[in-house]
């Protein structure tokens, strides 16, 4: 509390400069009984108000009481590091940084929200504000709300966004040494730390080259963290050693059995509403391997959304970037006239194709899949998405979609999977590269200096982007990687951190699949077609997509037995 306890706070997370905030609330004249971080939260409210939160630099949720206004003040970090929950009902208003909690109210009567099963399906997690039940909300990420103390309140206030603008006052040298100082100036401000530290690594160019900075700023060497697949075609291995090897770091590794259906429950349970990244087992079992040692990591998430790592955003570049030259722009003209006169098929939009792409079951299979009562949710969904893309309004494509998917995806997905998986072994994991002020240096990157025509292609020797020539992204963050790799390692084949759940659903588990998906006591049934489901269970043995799907279907249908 603060020093006349009208000010509570209760508080999850790490506040990384709250030295210097400490500093400066003490120069106002205010008196601190701790050297911890949480205390600036209290004193930091009293001197500025609401809008103090935008002075945190860090991973945050926290609840403060202000006794004087009798209100609080709920806050979330700018990405989504951190969860916060808040539960309505009449007479009753609750918060919690885990949905599950509110099972302890013996007043909380929760709803199933159908139109969040829906928007699982499409994403494989659910967007904010939505959870699966309506009575529950997430607070969305770089947001506060103040709430009464009789529980009435407004809507969520944003105090913090970006938009990607590039600034191209700097040569592709100034850049690469702007990037250098910016990673390596994150990476110092997350080790600031009295535990040991470690690091996932996958032997991606993202989490190698944090721990390539972290091996430089530390005395000791760093131990590194790596989970193996026995199927090859998942299995990166090989590059970990070597960027372990580069970096002088103390290198342990685990490769994973297919044992995903013995670990579900589980899963489930910690993540309290159906998450279908089935990544999060690979999570899962990084974080225990890093336990045994650590108590805190540093990882490398955030490269592939902030240096466009990712195959779609060349695809949809492709597809929409302006023609470069007088003839391709007289091939469009008359293209679009003869779609405008239903002669050609209708080319599809910027939204149409980040729709799709971003749906694990495709909106065309949802509707067969949903009983047709329920059909229509699939509408709901995609107004849902529009409007959240009609929000990314950077100056150019590439930082539309970028934008997208820091506000989306890292938040709801890839954020939310990493905190529940380490949280759950008691492991914190730090992300750099997801620090606000290295997010507002690479949102100025040139997409030119992201996104570069492969090497030996005619668009490279002409040193433009054109449409339909192959594409490779991160370009800036490999230019600056080779301070540290070599050549190979930077410019292989593109892996994900991925598992091999289509082999596993091939044979160890298809029956049981089967079982689970589509068998008579399957909760699927009260919502999906039976035969449908059947060619789901299908899909997951033959593809990759396919069994996204599958799994996709299997956490939900473990999550209702639940």
């Amino acid at each position: 509390s603060n020093e006349d306890g009208n000010v509570w706070v209760t508080f999850n997370g790490e506040i990384y400069n709250y030295r210097e905030l400490r500093t400066e609330l003490i120069g106002y004249g205010h008196t601190f009984r701790t050297s911890s971080d949480t205390e600036v939260l209290v004193h930091g409210y009293e001197q500025w108000g609401c809008d103090f939160v935008a002075r945190l630099r860090g991973m945050f949720a926290f609840v403060l009481w202000d006794g004087r206004r009798r209100r609080f003040f709920l806050a979330r970090d700018r990405v989504g590091m951190k969860p916060l929950f808040y539960l309505e009902q009449p007479g009753l208003f609750a918060v919690a940084s885990e949905l599950q909690a509110f099972q302890a109210l013996e007043e909380f009567q929760p709803t199933l929200d159908v139109q969040a099963i829906d928007m699982y399906l499409h994403y494989q997690y659910i967007p904010a504000p939505l959870t699966i039940y309506k009575e529950t909300r997430k607070l969305p990420p770089a947001h506060y709300l103040v709430v009464n103390a009789d529980g009435t309140h407004g809507a969520p206030v944003r105090y913090w966004d970006v938009v990607f603008r590039p600034d191209r006052s700097c040569d592709e040298d100034e850049w690469i040494e702007r990037i250098d100082a910016a990673l390596r100036e994150t990476v110092s401000v997350h080790l600031v730390s009295d535990v040991p530290f470690g690091a996932f690594l996958s032997g991606g160019i993202d989490s190698s080259s944090i721990l390539a900075y972290m091996s430089e700023l530390l005395p000791e060497p760093v131990r590194a963290f790596t989970i193996g697949h026995r199927a090859a075609d998942y299995d990166e291995r090989r590059w970990a050693e070597e960027a372990a090897q580069v970096c002088g770091a103390e290198h342990h590794v685990k490769v994973i059995e297919p044992d995903a259906l013995e670990l579900l429950p589980t899963l489930v349970q910690h993540y309290g509403e159906p998450f279908g990244d089935s990544s999060a087992v690979a999570t899962w079992h990084v974080s225990q391997l890093a336990r045994r040692q650590v108590k805190m990591v540093l990882s490398g998430d955030g490269g592939d959304e902030l240096f466009a790592g990712y195959h779609a955003y060349a695809a949809v570049l492709w597809e929409h970037e302006p023609a470069l030259s007088t003839a391709r722009h007289v091939r469009h003209a008359l293209a679009n006239g003869a779609r405008a006169a239903g002669l050609w098929p209708r080319r599809p939009s910027i939204a149409d194709q980040k729709f799709e792409r971003t749906a694990v079951i495709e909106p065309r299979l949802r509707r067969r899949l949903w009983k047709p009562e329920w059909a229509d949710l699939v509408d709901g969904t995609r107004a849902q998405f529009e409007e959240q893309l009609a929000s990314s309004d950077g100056e150019d494509l590439l930082g539309r979609l970028q934008r997208f998917d820091l506000l989306n995806y890292i938040a709801y997905d890839n954020l939310t999977k990493v905190d529940v998986a380490s949280m759950c072994h008691g492991l914190e994991v730090r992300v750099p590269m997801l620090d606000h002020v290295f997010i507002e240096t690479a949102a100025q990157v040139p997409p030119e200096l992201k996104l570069r025509p492969a090497t030996g292609s005619r668009a490279a020797r002409n040193g433009r982007l054109v449409p339909g020539a192959p594409l490779v992204g991160k370009y800036i963050l490999k230019r600056n990687g080779r301070r540290f790799f070599s050549d190979e390692f930077l410019h292989r084949k593109k892996g994900g951190f991925e598992v091999p759940i289509q082999k596993w659903f091939a044979e160890p588990y298809r029956e049981e699949l089967r079982s689970r998906l589509a068998g008579p006591s399957s909760l699927l049934r009260d919502f999906f077609d039976e035969e449908c489901l059947s060619d789901v269970v299908e899909s997951g043995a033959a593809s990759r997509r396919g069994a996204w799907k599958a799994w996709s279907l299997l956490v939900l249908a473990e999550w209702l037995s639940q």
